[in-house]
Parts: C-alpha cells; sequence; structure tokens
C-alpha cells in the first residue's frame, strides 16, 4: 500500500507541512475524480482564505508534482490525483467493507473473510492529526462509520457462525474506543453470554444502561434490553418469543429466479439488521416504483432474509385488491390481530379501536410487517408498529410517510436484465442469441414484468427465439400484446396505475406519451395543456408520485418507454395534431430565446406570442430544449408539417453557431426537403441557414450555390438584412475557394445595404468583412473592424464582438504588430469561453498561438497548438486540425527538428487542399519546403 490515510497519514516520500499534506490527502481521497480549485481552497483554509490562497495552492500541487511525478493532472474540472488500484487503504477498505455486506446474506464465509481483511487496515481515526477541513471531516466521520457497521456485521457473523470468543475480543476493544454505540453493547453482552460468561454479560449490560443515562440521559433501546432479558433467561438465543404464543409467518414464497437487484437487497437487509432504535417509534421502510418494476418480488426476498431476526413473527397484507381498489383495512387490522393471538370474538368493531389493539399487541415483540401495494399514506400511517418491529411497505405512489426510510426501484440495466432473462428462458438461449437477448431487456425497458414475459414466452418457442421476439417488439405497436403470457400483462399492470389519476393529469400523460421527445418541462406542459406552469407542475408531480413518471433533472421530467406506450393507447387528438402543436410552441418559444441571445450572426422573425421562460434564459433553455427540438423537426418533417419543421430548426441556427454545435445544427436541416418547403421566405432562411451550415462544416464548394440562391430568394422579397448576410457568405465563401472576383463582387452586393440597416449587428458583420482582399489597404481594414467591434459592443453582440478582436488579431498579425495582435486574441478567447463556443475558440486560439511565435513565446504557443488540435479532432473541425498542426509544424520548425515538422506541415496542407483551401495551403507549402531544406 503506497498511501494510507486509515489513522495518521503515510505517504510513500516525506511530506511535512499541513497544507500540502492536506491537498494530497483530498485529492488522494476522491476517487480519481476532479477536486475543483474552489474545494480546495475551502479544505485548507475553512473560515478567512488569503487573498493569495490559489497561487498558493498552485504553488503546494507544483510541489506534490514534483513528490508524485505523473500523478498529479488538471482539467476542466480540476485537479486529480491518479490512484491505482491496491495503492490507497481507503479504497480497499470500502471495497472490502462493500462486499462483506453483499456477501453476508448468502456466503457468510466470504463474507467474514472480507471483512476480516477490511478491519485489519484499520489504524484509527482517518486523516488522525491532521487540519482537516470540512470535505475530509465529513469523509472521516463516514468511514468511522462504515468501520462501525463492520465491526457489528462481522460480530454478528462470528456470533453465528459459533465463535463468540473473537466476537468478544473485537468488541471489548470497540465498545472501549465508543462507549455509546448501542448495537456494540448488544452484541458484547451476547458474546459473553454466548462464551457461557453470564455474569459478565450481566455486568456489560449495566456499564452499558450507566453509559447513556450518564451521558445520553435515555434508557436501553429494544435490543439491548431483550438481549439482557434473554441472559436473565438463560435463553440460548438472542431474543426470544413469547411464552405460549406461536409466531405467525404469513410471508409470500419468495420469487426463485430473483436476480439484478443485488445492491438494493444488501442495501435493505443492512437497514433492518442495524435498524437503529427511536424512542417509541418502529423502524418503516417505503419500497417505490413503476408497476412492474419488482418491488414485492424484492420485498419478499428480503423479507425471508432477515426473518430470523424476527422471532416474534412475520405478517402479511397485500393492501390492493384485484380490481385496484384498496383493501379494507380494518380487514387487514382483524386478521394481523387473530394471527397474533386475539381471539375472533373479542375483535373491536371501530377501525381505530384495532389500530390501538395492535400496537399494544405488538408492545415489546419483534415483528416484521410486509404491507404489499399501498395506494396512499393513511394505509400505512395506520400500520407503523412500536419500538422493536419493522413495518417493510411497497406501492407504485410515492408515500410521504413521516420518518420512513425512501427506496425507489429503477428499470434493471441491460447485464441485469440479461441475467433475469437467462434465469426464465434458460442460460442456453441466451448464449446462443447473447445480442437478441440485450435487445430484448432493452426493448423492455428492464422492466422486470416485460422480461418475465418475453422469457416465459420464448421458453415456449421452438427453437432460437429471441431474436424473433426482437422482432415482433421492435413494432411499437404491437409491444404491448407481445408483453403477456398468463396473468403476467404489463398493459393490465400499466393500467391498474392510471385508476387514482385525475382527468387532467390523465391527459397530460397522453400528450406526452404522444410527443417524440425524452424529456418535458413544466412550461411545454403548460402550453400544450392551456394552463398555467403551476398548473403543469402540479400535475407533473402527480404523475410522478404516481411512479408512471420520472423525474429527469431539475423540473424536467420522463417517461419510461412501455409507459409511453401504454399511455398512447387512450383516448384524446390524434398524434399529428399534438405534434403540430408541440412544434408551434417550441418555434414561438426558440424565436423568444434567439432574440435574447448573446450574438445573432442570422437575422430572424420575432415571435408570434413570446415565451417569458425562454427569454429569462435563452441560452439555458436551448441547453435544456435543443435535443427535444432535434427529435420534432424529423417528425414533422416527414408528417407533411415541412414549413414548420423548417422554421423550428432555422430558430436554432443562432444558438449552434454561438455554441459551435454544427452536428445539432445538422441534424435539424439535413432532414428536411427543401424543395418541399412553400413559403419564399422560409425557403430563403433555410438556404441562408444551409449556406452557412457548408462554411461551418469547411465545405466551401458546397455552401456557395445554397447562398447564391438565399440571396436570390431574399431580393424577391425585398428583405435587406437576409440579402445582406447571404451576400456575406457568399463572398466569405467564394474569398476561401480563391475567387477573388466573385468574392469582391458578393461583398460590394451586402455593402450597398448599409445605409439601409443603420448600426445594427447586420451592418457589424459586413464590417467585418472588410479584409484583405476586399479592403485596399491594411489601415482601412483595421478602421472597418475597429468600426465592427464598436456596433456589436453597442448592440450587446457579444459572439460578434469576439468575431471581430479574432479578426484584429489576424490583421495586426499581418502588419507584424504581434502585441496588439495577441491582446485582440486573448480578449476573443475570453469571449468565446464565456459563450462556450469550442469551435471559434480554437480559431481565436491558433491566432493567438501564432501570435505568441513572433513574440518569441514558444512554450505558450506549443501549448495552445496541441491544446487546439486535440480539440479540433474532437470536434471534426478540418481548418482547426489543418491549422493548429501548421502552427505545431512551425514550431517544429524554429526548434530545429524538421523531419517533425515535415510531418506535422504535409498533414496541413493536404488538410487544406481538402477544403479547397488554395492560399493557406501554398503558405504551408512554402513552410514545408525550407522544412525540406533543413532536413
Amino acid at each position: 500500500m503506497l498511501f494510507r490515510v486509515l489513522g495518521a497519514g503515510e505517504f510513500p516520500v516525506p511530506l511535512v507541512a499541513a497544507k500540502p499534506r492536506l491537498v494530497a490527502l483530498l485529492l488522494l481521497t476522491s476517487g480519481n475524480r476532479p477536486v475543483p480549485l474552489d474545494t480546495l481552497v475551502d479544505e485548507v483554509w475553512p473560515q478567512d482564505p488569503p487573498t493569495s490562497a490559489v497561487a498558493n495552492l498552485r504553488t503546494y500541487l507544483s510541489q506534490l508534482r514534483k513528490l508524485f511525478p505523473g500523478r498529479i493532472g488538471s482539467g476542466t474540472g480540476g485537479y486529480r490525483f491518479e490512484v491505482r488500484a491496491g495503492e490507497l487503504d481507503l479504497a480497499v477498505f470500502t471495497t472490502l467493507v462493500a462486499a462483506g455486506r453483499a456477501a453476508a446474506v448468502e456466503q457468510p464465509v466470504a463474507a467474514r473473510s472480507s471483512l476480516a481483511a477490511a478491519l485489519g487496515l484499520w489504524r484509527g481515526q482517518p486523516f488522525a492529526g491532521e487540519p482537516a477541513g470540512p470535505v475530509l471531516q465529513a469523509r472521516a466521520a463516514a468511514t468511522r462509520d462504515d468501520y462501525l457497521a463492520a465491526v457489528e456485521l462481522y460480530s454478528e457473523l462470528l456470533l453465528r457462525d459459533g465463535d463468540p470468543a473473537a466476537a468478544r475480543t473485537l468488541l471489548t476493544k470497540v465498545v472501549h474506543e465508543h462507549p455509546l454505540r448501542e448495537r456494540l453493547r448488544s452484541l458484547l453482552v451476547l458474546a459473553l453470554y454466548r462464551c457461557g460468561d453470564r455474569a459478565g454479560a450481566l455486568v456489560a449490560y449495566h456499564e452499558a444502561r450507566t453509559a447513556l443515562a450518564t451521558d445520553l440521559g435515555i434508557d436501553p433501546g429494544p435490543e439491548l434490553a431483550a438481549v439482557y432479558q434473554s441472559v436473565l433467561r438463560l435463553d440460548r438465543r438472542p431474543l426470544n418469543a413469547p411464552a405460549g404464543l406461536a409466531a405467525p409467518f404469513q410471508l409470500p414464497p419468495a420469487v426463485a429466479d430473483f436476480v439484478g437487484r443485488e445492491p438494493e437487497m444488501a442495501r435493505l437487509v443492512e437497514l433492518l439488521r442495524r435498524r437503529e432504535p427511536v424512542p417509541g417509534a418502529g423502524l418503516t421502510v417505503v419500497l417505490s416504483g413503476m408497476a412492474g418494476i419488482g418491488k414485492s418480488a424484492l420485498a419478499a426476498r428480503v423479507a425471508h432474509e432477515v426473518a430470523e431476526l424476527f422471532p416474534d413473527g412475520c405478517l402479511y397484507a397485500d393492501l390492493q385488491r384485484t380490481d385496484g381498489t384498496a383493501t379494507p383495512l380494518d380487514h387487514v387490522l382483524g386478521r394481523f390481530l387473530r394471527a397474533l393471538g386475539v381471539p375472533g370474538e373479542t375483535l373491536p368493531r371501530d377501525q381505530q379501536e384495532r389500530v390501538d389493539q395492535l400496537r399494544s399487541v405488538l408492545t415489546g415483540r419483534r415483528v416484521l410487517i410486509l404491507a404489499d401495494n399501498a395506494a396512499e399514506a393513511a394505509q400505512v400511517r395506520q400500520l407503523i408498529p412500536g419500538p422493536g418491529s419493522v413495518l417493510l411497505v411497497t406501492s407504485r405512489a410515492l408515500l410521504t410517510v413521516p420518518g420512513a426510510h425512501q427506496m425507489e426501484l429503477r428499470p434493471l440495466g441491460t447485464k441485469a436484465g440479461v441475467a433475469l432473462l437467462e434465469r426464465i428462458a434458460g442460460a442456453a438461449a441466451v448464449a446462443a442469441e447473447p445480442e437478441a437477448a440485450a435487445a430484448l431487456t432493452e426493448l423492455c425497458g428492464g422492466l422486470p414484468l416485460g422480461i418475465r414475459a418475453v422469457g416465459m414466452r420464448s421458453a415456449s418457442m421452438p427453437g432460437p427465439a429471441l431474436a424473433k421476439l426482437v422482432a415482433r417488439l421492435s413494432d411499437e405497436h404491437q409491444r404491448l400484446d407481445r408483453l403477456t403470457i398468463g396473468d403476467l400483462d404489463v398493459r393490465a399492470s400499466l393500467a391498474l396505475s392510471y385508476r387514482r389519476l385525475d382527468p387532467a393529469a390523465l391527459a397530460l400523460l397522453r400528450t406526452m406519451s404522444l410527443l417524440p421527445l425524452r424529456t418535458f418541462a413544466p412550461w411545454l406542459l403548460a402550453a400544450l395543456a392551456g394552463i398555467s406552469e403551476p398548473e403543469a407542475f402540479g400535475l407533473a408531480e402527480q404523475l410522478c408520485d404516481a411512479q408512471v413518471l420520472t423525474r429527469a433533472g431539475e423540473e424536467r421530467y420522463a417517461l419510461h418507454d412501455l409507459v409511453r406506450l401504454s399511455a398512447g393507447e387512450l383516448p384524446g387528438p390524434p398524434a399529428g395534431e399534438l405534434a403540430a402543436a408541440a412544434g408551434q410552441v417550441f418555434l414561438a418559444a426558440a424565436l423568444t430565446a434567439n432574440q435574447r441571445l448573446p450574438g445573432r450572426p442570422m437575422t430572424l422573425p420575432a415571435p408570434t406570442s413570446p415565451t417569458a421562460r425562454a427569454g429569462a434564459a435563452p441560452v439555458e433553455w436551448f441547453e435544456n430544449e435543443l435535443d427535444g427540438i432535434r427529435t420534432l423537426v424529423p417528425r414533422l418533417a416527414g408528417s407533411g408539417q415541412v414549413d414548420l419543421a423548417a422554421r423550428l430548426a432555422i430558430a436554432t441556427v443562432n444558438f449552434c453557431v454561438l455554441r459551435g454545435r454544427v452536428d445539432d445544427w445538422a441534424a435539424t436541416h439535413d432532414v428536411i426537403p427543401a424543395d418541399a418547403v412553400a413559403s419564399p421566405a422560409t425557403a430563403a432562411l433555410l438556404a441562408l441557414s444551409m449556406g452557412s451550415l457548408h462554411r461551418f462544416r469547411d465545405d466551401n464548394r458546397t455552401a456557395l450555390p445554397e447562398l447564391r440562391r438565399s440571396y436570390e430568394l431574399f431580393r424577391a422579397l425585398h428583405d435587406a438584412a437576409g440579402m445582406a448576410e447571404a451576400a456575406l457568405g457568399w463572398s466569405v465563401a467564394s474569398r476561401q475557394l480563391g475567387r477573388l472576383d466573385e468574392a469582391l463582387a458578393a461583398y460590394d452586393r451586402a455593402a450597398r445595404l448599409l445605409p439601409v440597416l443603420a448600426d445594427t449587428p447586420a451592418t457589424g458583420y459586413i464590417h467585418l468583412a472588410f479584409r484583405q482582399p476586399i479592403s485596399p489597404s491594411p489601415e482601412e481594414e483595421s478602421a472597418a473592424l475597429s468600426r465592427a467591434l464598436r456596433i456589436f459592443e453597442a448592440t450587446h453582440d457579444a459572439w460578434g464582438g469576439a468575431e471581430a478582436h479574432t479578426f484584429l488579431a489576424a490583421a495586426y498579425r499581418q502588419r507584424q504588430q504581434p502585441a496588439t495582435a495577441a491582446r485582440h486574441a486573448r480578449a476573443a478567447v475570453i469571449a468565446y469561453t464565456e459563450l462556450r463556443d469550442e469551435m471559434q475558440l480554437t480559431v481565436a486560439e491558433i491566432v493567438l498561438a501564432e501570435a505568441y511565435l513572433e513574440l518569441g513565446s514558444i512554450e505558450h504557443a506549443r501549448a495552445l497548438a496541441a491544446q487546439c488540435l486535440a480539440r479540433a479532432a474532437r470536434l471534426g473541425h478540418r481548418w482547426g486540425v489543418a491549422s493548429a498542426g501548421r502552427v505545431a509544424g512551425r514550431i517544429e520548425l524554429i526548434e530545429g527538428r524538421p523531419a517533425a515538422a515535415v510531418l506535422l506541415l504535409t498533414a496541413a496542407e493536404a488538410g487544406y487542399r481538402e477544403m479547397g483551401l488554395t492560399q493557406a495551403a501554398e503558405m504551408t507549402r512554402s513552410l514545408l519546403e525550407q522544412a525540406g531544406q533543413d532536413h
């Protein structure tokens, strides 16, 4: 072990200073995840960090990098310490404890081995002696709790397996260190008694009672008191059932092929075993989830696993009838009371009296109650037992039961789903068609009920059946029909979840089910339903509470695939009408958000009905909704709503430009048949957008005809702003392809519109394009670019301002003024970083790298070139890859490595020529020739 933190920190190299030690400890114990700089500051200086805190931290990190070479890296998320498997005692300890817990039920020998190994690593309180801040203090406390829980579980396993002496030795030591941990005290009393030391057990109990009374002012809890009573009665068991009463056992059989819920089962078993006592209250656990998710199967399995802890009985009731109505509570109470020995003729008629009598009968007993399919919290509250007993509840609804532990089941992952399918259909069937098995699990949405149905159906079919079932289930219109066999019926199970929904919530669910969106926001639901946003939020939360809708982030909701298919069968308006309505709602919101973006290279129409939410946070709105728009546009185009699809796609363009989201831009445009667009205005915008998209893809040859067509369409509409934008794009594409006469003519078309457009962002972009070889002189070029910058600043167009700084940087480089060029390039880098436009950030950083080269700052240039090359490759930005490669080649040439320069420059030249950028290719060729001469 290289790094030890369970106790005083130990490192493989000397590390004396306290603050660097804290930084190292925090990074080491962060699970190979990056730690933000702010978190490091708060940890090292929890109260009043000095003004030099960040600088000091960078010094500490530099020291640590030297001590641990190659281990500490940095990125956008912060600083990260690479810790390999087996190097950190805390990580090994955590893994061993988790393995011990998971194996405790079915593999006690393996569990004991894992827990013993974990406890062997413990040297004391984590980070002992360190001036730990809030994060390390929290980690130390959590690890100490894990340690104590491991001691308790290990001791329990030793007692169960007949080794009380080992348990006594361990518990004596740990109780001395943690005298107020009542569970430890209970186990110590039991261990002493099992060792034959009854007197010692009684003394241990009285010591525990005195400590609890003196330090906490409380009496021993039910578990410790019950163990004490067992010792007094000379009972060899830890607890004893009341004399003369046969303990009822009503649990339903556990599912034999249960699989895939190991983490949840381990967590529940541990919770029920530990059940920290609370004066006057028993433990209540609510297990919730959608229909068919496997709540009842998990609850029954867990109940059987812990049944031995409840010698006074296990009770069971299904709180829902087969028709979906609630089982009368007085029937449930009567059944429980009779099972607990209360004669039927003495049962009170009043329901509340039965509730009171049940609590009285359960007093002093340890009973497990499994209440299945609870419909509402009122049912559960009446069944909550007193100290020592446990109520385990399953429900399709999210029940608000005070003091209850809540666990919500999610669909099975593919691996667990395939394991369940294997148990039902047979290992041979799954091994023969593994891909089909995985596909079936996904088509069932990870729902155990659906997987069981297809598994049983496949087992009844001759020959290989899984691929056939995949083909049948792939048809959404037949999927629910196929997910039924015998009494396993996914459609019927889901339908029961809808019975308690009010009509408005049900109508909203149906609307959501027919839209091709992965997530929904309340503003959209409100607009579609014609209600206020708070009303829509309330209905969505009601659907979540009924487990037919899931929360997918802050105020966002999602539908399970099978719920979507089931709810889509409910009566309501045709799906086509809903898609068109959603398209109109999205269009109004997107145009509203567009008006408030910090940059709008393309002039778009104003919304007919502005959407307040979209206008308040436009960038965030597009970030949240672009995925939905991408999905909706092809649905609209495919259903004949081509103009609406085109307008909606175009409404996202400025955001895509701002963020460099070329893939999203393409996804919304490539599905629209341009020749089917009826509106001339929409056709003009679509052609402009497509031409601009091709330019951003560095495909100027394809861009030119679209931009020319766009210009002609705008001219027919007498749309000056559109004409100017199309002509500018036309000019830029022509210039990149070396068609200078065409570039000058197109620019002249845009410039003639300056008087009409006044000082709007459109005029800023016209001035921005006034560059060599269009401008007669470098001085006039700089003046035009400065004019553009002032216009963008005045109109609050941050993206245009960043473009102006980038072009000014390039212009001053051409004039051999690298210091001024670097100043403008840095301003562009800052702006693009704030806008999160990675593509244009790459352009600006390449210009900055070139300026650094001319200033002699080779190391800065090298770092930027490498960074840009990696980012451009990730983005598929061909110009960025070629240009960053050219800068890197220049650096190799300057530093006397011509062979490396040739490789980089050859690739850059090829990239430029592929894009048709002749001038850039020739400049790169000149550098290549120089490298060849030096080589």
